[in-house]
């Protein structure tokens, strides 16, 4: 069954959603029409085609070869569309600069995913020649770091596609927990009613915490720790206490 996402937009099919929350809530009904994810390998099979808004996407994925920049240089992944194949859109991952990271490949995936759901569908609907997009993820760094409404999008679709809030919540609270770390009442964005961790525990607790969680959830530690801040999940974090 093809995986569908569906969002308010303009005529012209470009999102009309400014709040993160919007953001987290298709890639939350999109993860749970795919299920686990495993690695890349699974997220490219289960996303080998996506409706958005009804309108149907072709996702050609390459996992394998070196992706580089106008300019030569070499990124971490690409999204784009070709004028010459409507209701396409290819998505290459650098696979020979991070196969030995796949915590990172993963969420280049998922980053790159995010611009499939939220940026192309506009694109395909351009008349041609016209019709073209391109984005390039540069760095690890633009995966934390928007500096655009487009890459604000796609970086908050990763983050909930990889690391929903519920499901964060719910297992950094099994994990806190078992450590004995303090919890407090706070705000937040995985489930309200249930507390959140005490930023004010050990460092090198809170520390070995998120280390279990990025295993948990096939991303990096740092991936874990800002998550964990968006979506308000340890409070009164003392300086440095999460990094």
């Amino acid at each position: 069954m093809t995986p569908t996402a569906a969002y308010p937009s303009t005529p012209s099919g470009h999102c009309t959603m400014t709040q993160a929350t919007q953001i987290w809530g298709v890639a939350a009904a999109l993860r749970r029409q795919i299920g686990t994810l495993p690695g890349v390998v699974d997220l490219a099979r289960a996303c080998r085609s996506i409706a958005v808004n009804g309108r149907p996407i072709e996702i050609a994925w390459d996992l394998d070869h070196a992706v580089h920049d106008d300019t030569g240089q070499a990124v971490l992944g690409v999204c784009e569309t070709d004028a010459d194949a409507a209701g396409a859109a290819y998505v290459s991952i650098n696979g020979s600069l991070l196969k030995n990271r796949p915590d990172l490949m993963l969420s280049t995936a998922a980053h790159e995913l995010g611009h499939v759901v939220f940026d192309v569908p506009a694109a395909l609907a351009e008349p041609l020649p016209g019709r073209r997009f391109r984005s390039y993820t540069a760095s690890s760094s633009a995966l934390l770091r928007s500096e655009s409404r487009s890459e604000w999008r796609a970086n908050e679709f990763m983050g909930a596609f990889l690391a929903p809030p519920f499901e964060l919540h719910k297992s950094l609270l099994r994990h806190a927990r078992a450590e004995g770390l303090k919890l407090a009442r706070a705000p937040n964005f995985g489930r309200p009613a249930w507390p959140v961790v005490c930023g004010r525990n050990d460092p090198e607790a809170l520390s070995g915490v998120v280390a279990v969680l990025a295993q948990d959830f096939g991303v990096s530690p740092r991936f874990v720790e800002v998550r964990l801040r968006v979506y308000g999940l340890v409070a009164n974090v003392n300086k440095g206490a999460l990094s």
